[in-house]
This record gives C-alpha cells, structure tokens and sequence, in this order.
C-alpha cells in the first residue's frame, strides 16, 4: 500500500488512540456498555438481554464487545480500538468509492466529505453499533456495483445482526440492486435476492426466537424507550416533519444541500442530466437512486412516532448525498470551474464547521452526532472529581440521561454507585448539563433561580453545574 493511501488509515488509528480513555456516550451505554456487560458477566449463557436493557435489536455488537473484553480485558481502551475493523472498512470502501465516482486522483476527497460530517465524525470516536451499521452498508454498496455476491451476503447478514435499522437498509439495498441490474424484471428480482437470503432468515430467527422467549418485538408496553415509540396524531406527523427538515440541514448540512443545487443547476442547464437521458446505467441516477432508497428504507417509519428521528439513524442518508454531491462536483467540472473550486471549499468548511453548533440551553441537540460533545468528557471528570473531595455519595445527586445509573457502566471503573434520576421536589443535589436534554424549560429555570451552584465549569459550548438544593430539610450535606 502507498504511502498516500495509508494516511487515512493511520490518522484514523491516532483519532482513536486519543479518544481511548473518553467514557460511554450517549446511546453507546445502553447499546455497548450494558449489554456487553450482560454477556461478559455470564459468559454468553443467552442471547436474549434482560428486560431492562433490551431494547429489541440483536444484540451482536455487545456479544462482539463483550468477546473483545474477554481476550484483552475490560476497559475503555479495549473498547475503543475494537471499533478499529469497522473504521478501516469504512475509510476502504470510502477510498473505492471514491475511485469509481471520480478516479483515484480525487478518491481522498470523498474520504473528506464524508468525514467532515459531525455524525459520522463523531460516531467515529464512540464505542457505537452505527459505525458497525455504516462499515456493512458501505460493504453491501460496494458488494453490489461490484457484484460481490459473497460479500453482498456478509454484508447483509451484518446489517441484519446490527440493528432492526440495518434490516431496513437491508430492504433499500434489495431494491437498489434490482435498479442497478442490466434490466429490471421478475426474473432479475428473483435472482438479486438470493444473497438476501441468509442474512434475512437469519435477522427473522432472531426476531422470531426474541418474540418465542419474550412475547414481544421491537418494544413493548413498559418498555424504557416505550415513549419514543408513541404513535403521534397529524400534529406530531407535521411536527416530525419539520423536525426531519431540520435534521437534513442541522450541523452544517445545509452546505451539502447547497452543494447539490449549484452543480445540479451547472448540469440541467447543460442538458446532462434531463429525464430525456434517463439512464439505470448513469452513476449519477443511480446514486440519486440510492439516496431515495435509503431514505424510503429509514425515514417514513419514523415519521409515525415520537421519538426516532436521531441524526445517527439518519446517516446512510447523509451518506449518500455526500456520494451524489461529490459526484455532482466530478461530472461539472469545466464550465464554471471555478466557482465549482469554491463550492468544494465551502462545502468542506461548511459541513465540518457543524462541530462548532451548539444551541442554546433550553434547545435540544443531538451531541452524539457533533464533535462539540468533546469537551463533556474532561468537564464530567472535574464535577466527579469535586463530588469526592467534598465527600458529596453518589446517591444524593439526581441528574439526567446519558449520566444515569453505575459508574461502571459509563466509565469501566468498577464502581457500582452512580448518580439517581433527578427528582427536583427530593434530591439533596442536581447534576446539570446542556448536554442532557430531559431536563424541561421549568426545572431550569428553577434551577438557575432558587437553587445554588456549588460547581461550575464550561468549555467550547459544553457546561456543568452541580446544584444544591436551597431548602435545609432536603439535602443534609
């Protein structure tokens, strides 16, 4: 491998060597942490978690992690370099990607593109089953215009074990293939589902094995994420609209849109890529295809409940608008060279710039999807670090997702203590942050009016406030 060609693989190693100590984030505690520990703890005795922590998915990436702990021990460290397979693969695929859209000279490009997005940046820095979602579709993707079967099979069967959300990429994907053939008919949909075949059966013996042993799939009544699966009325549909509109331009993205629409212009006006030159065979109409799929595979299901438009379950979407608008860039080079140049530029800065968004306060952001949660890890560790010297127990701060529960869970440091839900009418103490967004407008307000800061820091957007309760009877430290 040349030089230039394993730059990319190298600063993805140090990327994660610097992040190896940063604790669970977000979903990854529930997702990674929890349920890996399930499997550590009983040494893979089921495959069905408890109720507590089940959340209805396979749970393969936390049997992956907890295998991982058991060959190289438990700790963060471990847990962070087992993320290294899937980001290689990503950065390889990216890279062929690249050369198939616009030749090997302007591949690294697309490796940029994709990784000045702040959803799939920082998803690269967690312990995350997304970034293993996004190696197998990058994998599939590949597999198909290759016309890998063998691949295609793994990486089906991958997306499958991964999430419920890999089994309807996996339904996008069957379709795309059967778009991309050399000609679309019963027969060629027959045969571009046999490597479909394995991964989905084996995605239905779970669901179907899960439900025999439980007596439910996806989530249930009392279920903890129950909530976000809340049908809404027309309301809430036209309220998760306008929230999936601003998830498509949140965190700089709306530079991708703008990247679309000036070289599309270049195009249509040069009469390239009118209907009359519709062609299944053009790379540009099938990425547009690819993005429309994957965006029916992921998206409208979403639209129907409370909870689910997370900017991470949105990223093989913005994966594949990066693909079209990189390819855009390629094929309208020329007239408006220049301009194009600038567009490039921008897009880059622009996107990448999307770390530095933070809202205000009382505005809720999706911090797993944006580099600007970074600071949280080095301020989460002053506030523990005031708790102990003033000898403040766990159990009297109440605070707020993702910091909820043992300490072990979050941080791999055998402590079996941990922070309470925040109750502000019986806790001695609240832990607040702007990274936690449970907390209402009202118990901020709260907070800032009647209740005494005792600790405070912030960084780069991020702040911590350790709050003391103000009525004496309450809290007795």
């Amino acid at each position: 491998m040349k030089l230039g060609r394993t730059i990319p693989y190298l600063l993805v190693l140090v990327a994660v060597f610097f992040a190896r100590h940063n604790p669970f984030f977000w979903d990854t505690v529930q997702l990674a942490s929890k349920h890996a520990h399930y499997f550590y703890e009983t040494d893979f005795q089921s495959i069905i978690l408890p109720e507590v922590i089940d959340s209805g998915h396979p749970p393969a990436f936390g049997a992956y992690l907890a295998a991982v702990w058991k060959i190289f021990g438990k700790s963060l460290p471990a847990s962070h370099f087992a993320m290294l397979p899937f980001l290689w693969g990503i950065v390889f695929f990216l890279l062929k990607f690249g050369e198939k859209l616009a030749g090997k000279g302007q591949a690294h490009w697309l490796l940029l593109l994709c990784f000045a997005d702040p959803v799939l940046a920082s998803q690269s820095i967690l312990v995350s089953p997304d970034v293993v979602l996004v190696c197998f579709f990058l994998m599939a993707l590949w597999a198909i215009w290759e016309q890998r079967p063998g691949w295609l099979v793994l990486a089906v069967a991958g997306l499958g074990l991964v999430s419920m959300r890999g089994m309807m990429l996996a339904v996008g994907l069957y379709f795309f293939s059967i778009f991309v053939a050399e000609k679309i008919s019963w027969k060629t949909a027959a045969q571009k589902i046999l490597p479909f075949v394995p991964g989905g059966l084996l995605a239905a013996a779970y669901l179907f094995y899960h439900w025999q042993q439980t007596g439910w799939v996806g989530f249930h009544e009392n279920s903890t994420w129950a909530p976000s699966f809340q049908r809404v009325d027309f309301q809430g549909f036209v309220k998760n609209l306008a929230l999936l509109g601003w998830r498509l331009l949140d965190f700089g993205r709306v530079f991708v849109w703008v990247g679309l629409a000036v070289p599309g212009w270049f195009l249509i006006k040069k009469s390239s890529w009118k209907w009359a030159t519709f062609s299944r065979k053009s790379l540009g109409w099938q990425l547009m295809a690819l993005a429309i799929l994957t965006f029916l595979a992921l998206v409208p299901s979403q639209l129907f409940y409370k909870g689910l438009l997370a900017h991470r379950y949105l990223l093989p979407v913005f994966l594949a608008l990066n693909f079209l608008v990189f390819y855009l860039f390629k094929t309208s080079r020329g007239k408006g060279f220049r301009l194009t140049l600038a567009l490039k530029f921008l897009l880059l800065v622009g996107l990448a710039s999307g770390n530095f968004w933070v809202y205000p306060k009382k505005i809720s952001q999706g911090w797993d999807s944006t580099l600007a949660h970074l600071p949280w890890y080095w301020l989460q560790e002053q506030v523990e670090n005031f708790i102990q010297k003033s000898g403040i127990a766990y159990g009297k701060i109440g605070t707020a997702f993702p910091n909820i529960g043992p300490r072990e869970a979050i941080e791999l440091n055998r402590v079996g203590d941990g922070f309470a839900e925040k109750n502000l009418k019986t806790n001695c103490y609240v832990f607040y942050s702007n990274i936690m967004n449970d907390f209402t407008n009202e118990e901020i307000d709260e907070l800032e009016g009647r209740w005494e800061p005792v600790f405070s820091e912030k960084k780069r957007g991020v702040c911590v406030i350790l709050y003391k309760n103000p009525n004496p009877g309450t809290c007795g430290n």
